[in-house]
């Protein structure tokens, strides 16, 4: 937990009629929804399959084949057959319904954003393949797929807001990957809480900025049309930085205090560096 750290910064958020100052504790929940409205409008199954891996473990082995830097992913794949083992899926192709998700009861309540639906979890495994028998080959074969569909999907959607988003590392900012962004950057800290030093940086999107929400529907199959609308699960942004010019406008440092305990807190160095792109 983080404390010292003020809360984001109202930013001009502007998309057709919602023209206002947008504050996060206040207005995420209608921007979440109006960004899930459009996913559901403009992408297909395979675009929100394809997004959901991307936000997975996955992501990593996905940019090394990107850049050519790795080929044998025989590792992730045991890891990701332990995994299934875990979590007590067969993953045989009788464990996948005629939609492809995981076979399960279609009639099971489950409740998100306080509102009660039907919709089955998108699974990392079926949508990469993994089964029993998967090889090197036939992973490389399926990142391969989900890399030209990432990549089409970006090319043709607009972020269509005026946004802060963030991201932190303890290294420099990655422009040569996809990127996960944060709408709240206290959940990008957290994603490296573990860091003394930390580098926060802050990238101005704009409404042409090719970068898609990962909202509700990317999570979930929508097949009994119950899913509610919205954020609820992550305020996550997914964006491919080697494809944009970016701009550092501006640098400073601050510290915050972290809470160990009731009675211990550790002073932390963050690094913000605010960014804008620029066509």
């Amino acid at each position: 937990m983080y404390f010292g750290l003020n809360e984001p910064e109202k930013q001009e958020v502007q998309h057709n009629e919602l023209k206002k100052t947008f504050d996060y504790n206040e207005d995420i929940e209608e921007l979440g929804k109006k960004m899930d409205k459009a996913n559901r409008e403009k992408l297909s199954k395979d675009d929100c399959d394809n997004l959901f891996i991307s936000e997975t473990s996955a992501l990593e082995d996905i940019n090394l084949l990107r850049n050519e830097e790795q080929e044998d992913f025989t590792k992730s794949i045991e890891n990701f057959k332990q995994e299934a083992l875990k979590t007590e899926i067969l993953f045989s192709s009788e464990d996948f319904d005629i939609f492809g998700a995981i076979s399960e009861d279609k009639t099971k309540i489950n409740t998100l954003g306080n509102t009660k639906h039907r919709e089955i979890k998108r699974s990392m495994f079926r949508i990469l393949d993994i089964t029993k028998n998967t090889q090197n080959e036939q992973y490389v074969k399926r990142l391969r797929e989900i890399i030209k569909g990432l990549d089409k999907t970006l090319d043709n959607f607009s972020f269509g807001y005026n946004l802060n988003a963030y991201c932190a590392s303890s290294s420099p900012l990655d422009t040569n990957n996809y990127n996960i962004l944060y709408i709240n950057p206290k959940n990008a800290l957290e994603s490296v809480k573990n860091s003394e030093k930390i580098n926060l940086f802050n990238i101005k999107l704009n409404e042409k900025t090719k970068a898609i929400p990962l909202t509700n529907i990317i999570y979930y199959d929508n097949t009994n049309r119950t899913l509610p609308l919205g954020m609820n699960i992550s305020d996550k942004i997914l964006i491919d930085l080697r494809k944009l010019k970016l701009e550092l406008k501006k640098q400073k440092l601050f510290r915050i205090n972290q809470e160990i305990d009731d009675i211990k807190a550790l002073t932390k160095i963050i690094c913000v560096y605010e960014y804008e792109i620029y066509l």
